[in-house]
């Protein structure tokens, strides 16, 4: 029986818990608009601009909820809805472009992007779902929305002043009407079951962007220390805000046994809309928390100034008071824990405002070390069932559910993309580009290294948890040293690599006495011993030296793990290889949408910095189109499923299909590079390096996108992307004696027609 409209655009009631590609693809405008809100609010820490850093947020989070809320009622595979997903996320983006000057010269942009996103969403779904209830509740929440219209518009001409409070107006105005169901005069109100939301659905993303928000957190960090240096105490400095933002990220969790999702499906409608108010004060807390992060980095030990003080100590406050505010609505718990937090921080602000930035930061750590260990106290013990060994290899229930710890560590890759996007934009000699190749390379294998232990181990195992998080500070610091890893601080490029690869040996290999696994993580460790060699003896050579010997680890590292990492005398099945088909599968996916990350952030931050004028406009809507194309090419057609022929095939499928994102990983980084190109100088003089680097972008994506889908599918022939593939070679000749904007299109011209090729691509059946 054929379905209705209404019926295929609604989301099926058995996928309530996935999260679609589209979604996750969303999130990265709201990365981009958390760094740009704590840049802001670091510019000036008066309370008028902390008070307008809070409505900008506030707007921008009613973005995400509006979105997360959208792809709750209705299926996010449908083209429908993911139109409406992409013109919000390209709304969002703006919109974070335009929050340094929001309250100056680039208010009516702010304000315009804001209104349409929001309008154009409920239009849409009301000419789409006429007659039925989700149309008439977006009729309603349309009428509310078009009526805060006019207080934003007309703010945007106003003076700063009278426009924060036009706009705090709006932005209370449109948080009320989602909290009374969007009640319209002579309107029959909705019925509780219209404005109902899927509690698994709404849970995992607000866990999702609690964890972004505190990864941006990092990220601000990792910046600051790159830009400051890597000398002895800014490093410490560095380890303090890392352990803030994961005491912040742990704190969130607990206590043990509280689930969201449960109490979404079970209490009233309004409880997810207090949810959503809620995060929103503890994403508030970690804005001003990154703010003050970066003062920490810059000024470890400078003078003592109440500002920068009350910064660092307001974040963490903010935090717990919204903390607070969740357990109190949400789960209906008396927050004593947090509440005594915030009176040690205000009992204590008065001495901190006499110390450097470093001991302050000190103060708030130890505090919320406090509060974390008086949670960890609480709540049902977690499952321990069997022996220490039998818990570390135990499989996790839900392959596709990914852990916090895996979130959050996939966060320090986008610092590390655009560490090594930013290292190939300063020089486009041949010697450089190899050398930044070699370091991407060395940071993408790191986390398919990670990816594949959180596969072969429990991710709930608390050592396992331990190992992740130093294993990411580790990276992190890798990463800060990429723009002198070919300089002075080779060693320490090349002593994280290998001791990151080295210690998790030393911790998982002694765990496994006792079982046949624990041959197989020898064997990997002492393959890793042996390229550690050429990593550490290379970072004492020149640079050439130093470029052939980091390349034939790399070349060791990947090539040892496609025979399975052989060592004579250590047998070990193939068996003992295997992966979990839907777990590394959405791994896979999780990093390359992260490696987008790196394109829309620095896309962004140029657009933001360069000027709203007609063509760089233009510009950053190339940017942003060619980001979305090579996602629809990525996406695999119905009945393809990486995780499946993962399952049903040798593990050197897993391997190869590492390489395969690998290359497209590094699409995006190139691709990143030449969205800044052409962004900055979009008719600016002809360079032939930089047609290069702006085509180079989508033909390694679509060199490695032909690859996986022979990985998927060993009898397809990939004659699209090899069509496009020559294509684009035939007009690059053309394409290096003209202006960088006109490369652009006509690069994004070619990947236009090879998503609408894959788009209609109908799967076959499967061979055995």
């Amino acid at each position: 029986m054929a379905r209705t409209r209404a019926e295929r655009l609604l989301r099926d009631p058995q996928r309530t818990r996935e999260i679609s590609s589209l979604e996750l693809f969303f999130d990265l405008a709201i990365i981009f608009a958390l760094t740009q809100l704590s840049r802001r609010l670091l510019q000036d820490l008066g309370w008028e601009s902390a008070l307008q850093t809070a409505v900008l947020l506030a707007a921008v989070w009613w973005l995400w909820v509006g979105a997360a809320r959208t792809t709750n009622w209705l299926d996010p595979d449908t083209p429908f809805v993911q139109r409406i997903i992409i013109a919000m996320m390209f709304a969002g983006l703006v919109v974070a472009a335009s929050v340094p000057e929001a309250f100056g010269r680039h208010g009516l942009v702010f304000a315009g992007a804001n209104v349409a996103a929001h309008l154009v969403r409920h239009l849409s779904i009301i000419a789409a779902l006429r007659g039925h209830p989700v149309g008439s509740r977006s009729a309603r929440a349309a009428i509310w929305f078009g009526s805060t219209a006019p207080l934003w518009i007309i703010g945007a001409f106003l003076p700063s002043t009278p426009r924060l409070v036009l706009w705090s107006v709006a932005v209370i105005l449109d948080y009320v009407g989602v909290g009374v169901g969007w009640r319209v005069p002579r309107l029959p109100p909705l019925p509780e079951e219209h404005l109902r939301v899927s509690g698994d659905h709404i849970a995992e993303r607000h866990r999702q962007i609690f964890v972004i928000a505190v990864g941006e957190s990092v990220l601000a960090s990792g910046i600051a220390l790159g830009q400051t240096g890597l000398d002895g105490i800014r490093v410490g400095s560095f380890a303090l805000a890392f352990a803030i933002a994961g005491l912040i990220a742990r704190a969130f969790f607990l206590p043990r046994g509280l689930s969201l999702r449960e109490t979404l499906n079970r209490r009233p409608s309004v409880v997810a809309v207090r949810a959503s108010y809620t995060h929103l004060v503890m994403i508030f807390g970690i804005v001003v928390t990154s703010a003050g992060a970066e003062i920490l980095i810059t000024e470890p030990l400078g003078e003592a100034r109440a500002q920068w003080s009350a910064a660092i100590l307001a974040g963490p406050l903010v935090y717990l008071g919204g903390r607070a505010l969740y357990a109190l609505l949400v789960f209906q718990r008396r927050p004593w824990r947090a509440s005594t937090g915030m009176l040690v921080l205000a009992a204590t602000s008065p001495a901190m405002l006499r110390l450097p930035p470093l001991a302050v930061a000190g103060t708030v750590g130890l505090v919320l070390l406090g509060i974390v260990f008086s949670y960890g106290r609480i709540g049902p013990e977690p499952i321990r069932e069997g022996t220490r060994l039998e818990q570390l290899v135990r499989k996790r229930r839900n392959p596709r559910e990914l852990s916090a710890y895996e979130l959050f560590f996939d966060l320090a890759m986008i610092f590390a993309l655009v560490q090594v996007s930013q290292r190939l934009l300063g020089d486009l000699t041949l010697v450089n580009v190899a050398e930044s190749m070699v370091l991407l390379a060395a940071v993408y294998w790191i986390w398919v290294a990670t990816a594949w232990s959180t596969d072969w181990f429990n991710p709930d195992d608390p050592r396992l948890q331990r190992l992740i998080v130093a294993i990411m500070f580790s990276w992190l610091l890798m990463a800060a040293a990429v723009p002198s890893a070919f300089g002075e601080h080779g060693l320490l490029f090349a002593g994280a690599y290998a001791g990151i690869h080295i210690v998790r040996g030393l911790v998982i290999v002694p765990a496994l006495r006792g079982s046949p696994l624990q041959t197989r993580s020898a064997r990997v460790v002492i393959w890793f011993g042996i390229s550690a060699v050429l990593w550490l003896v290379g970072a004492f050579l020149p640079a050439p030296e130093r470029l052939a010997l980091w390349a034939a680890a790399i070349v060791v590292d990947g090539v040892s793990a496609w025979f399975g990492w052989p060592v004579p005398g250590l047998s070990a099945p193939q068996r003992r290889l295997k992966v979990i088909g839907e777990h590394i599968a959405e791994r896979y996916r999780q990093v390359y949408i992260i490696s987008l990350g790196g394109l829309v952030l620095l896309s962004g931050l140029a657009y933001s910095s360069a000027g709203f004028d007609y063509l760089r406009t233009v510009a950053f809507a190339l940017a942003f189109t060619n980001a979305t194309l090579i996602l629809l090419v990525y996406l695999p057609p119905p009945g393809r499923d990486l995780g499946s022929v993962v399952n049903a095939t040798s593990p050197k499928i897993a391997v190869a299909a590492a390489y395969c994102h690998g290359i497209m990983v590094a699409g995006s980084v190139v691709a990143a590079a030449g969205a800044e190109i052409y962004i900055r100088t979009p008719l600016g003089q002809v360079n032939a390096g930089w047609a290069l680097l702006i085509s180079g972008g989508i033909a390694l994506h679509i060199i490695g996108r032909a690859l996986l889908g022979l990985v998927i599918d060993p009898a397809q022939r990939p004659w699209r992307g090899a069509v496009a593939f020559l294509v684009l070679a035939a007009i690059t000749p053309g394409l290096l004696i003209t202006p960088p904007l006109v490369v652009a299109i006509a690069v994004i011209f070619v990947a236009s027609c090879l998503t609408l090729s894959y788009r209609r691509t109908v799967a076959r059946p499967l061979r055995s």
